[in-house]
C-alpha cells in the first residue's frame, strides 16, 4: 500500500464519518495527523532496505562492467583482424586464418552482446520488484503502528498529512484541534534500531526509489566491406 492509498483511504474515512448523523459523533470526535513521507523516510529499517537495494545495484552494475569489458576486448581483437586482413603484404593463407579466426570472435561477440542485454533486462526487473516489495512492507509495518496508537488514544480518524490528491493539492489544507503524533509514531518504531543504524534520509530524494536503468553495452563496429566476419 503506497503512501498515496493510504492517503485515500484517510478520505474515505473522513466522508464515511461526515455522513453519519447522530450529532455526538460530529462534536466529540478526535482527529489525529501523521506525516508519513517522514515516518517512512526517518524509519531505520527504510534506511537499512536502500543500503541493501544500493548494494545489490553496485553489484549488478559490476558483474555488467566485467561483461562490457569482455565485450570490448573482442572488439577490439576483431579490429585488429581486420587491419590484417586489409593488409596486402600479408599471405592469402594467412589471411584465410584470420578471416576464420575473426569469424570466430564475431560471433562470440554477438552471443555475448545479446547475454549483456538479457542480463541488464533480468537485473532491473529483479531490482524493481526487490524496492517494491521492501516498500510495501515498510509502509504496512508503518500502517499497523499508526493503528495502534490511534486505537490506544481513541482517535477517531487520522489524516496523512503529506498525502497529495491526483492534481497535487494536499487533502490535508488545514487542521484546527488535529493531534499530529509522527514523532510519537517514530519513536516506537525506531525503539530497536540497533546501534550504529544508518541516520534518517535527507528530503532532497524519495527513498527506495526504483533501481536506475543499467548502461548500455558498447556498440559494436561495422566491419570494413567485402570482408568475411561482420558484426551487426
Amino acid at each position: 500500500m503506497t503512501i498515496r492509498k493510504l492517503s485515500l483511504l484517510s478520505a474515505v474515512a473522513a466522508l464515511a464519518a461526515g455522513s453519519l448523523s447522530a450529532p455526538a459523533q460530529s462534536t466529540d470526535m478526535k482527529v489525529g495527523i501523521v506525516d508519513m513521507k517522514r515516518v517512512f523516510q526517518e524509519y531505520f529499517k527504510t534506511k537499512d532496505a536502500e543500503k541493501k537495494v544500493n548494494e545489490d545495484k553496485s553489484k549488478a552494475k559490476k558483474e555488467l562492467d566485467d561483461r562490457s569489458t569482455k565485450y570490448r576486448d573482442l572488439i577490439s581483437k576483431w579490429n585488429e583482424s581486420q587491419k590484417l586482413l586489409q593488409d596486402k603484404l600479408v599471405n592469402e593463407e594467412l589471411k584465410q586464418q584470420k578471416a576464420k579466426e575473426a569469424q570466430e570472435i564475431a560471433q562470440e561477440a554477438k552471443a555475448l552482446e545479446r547475454e549483456i542485454d538479457e542480463f541488464r533486462r533480468r537485473r532491473e526487473a529483479q531490482l524493481q520488484e526487490q524496492v517494491m516489495r521492501m516498500r510495501k512492507g515498510l509502509l504496512e509495518d508503518i500502517r499497523q503502528r499508526v493503528e495502534e496508537k490511534a486505537k490506544r488514544d481513541n482517535y477517531d480518524l487520522v489524516f496523512d498529512k503529506s498525502g497529495v490528491s491526483p492534481s497535487g493539492v494536499p487533502f490535508l489544507l488545514h487542521s484546527k484541534d488535529a493531534v499530529d503524533f509522527s514523532t510519537e509514531v517514530l519513536a516506537e518504531l525506531n525503539k530497536g534500531a540497533p546501534a550504529g543504524s544508518a541516520a534518517p534520509a535527507a528530503e532532497s530524494k524519495e527513498p527506495l526509489a526504483p533501481a536506475e536503468a543499467a548502461p548500455a553495452a558498447p556498440a559494436a563496429p561495422a566491419a570494413p566491406a567485402g570482408k568475411p566476419a561482420k558484426i551487426k
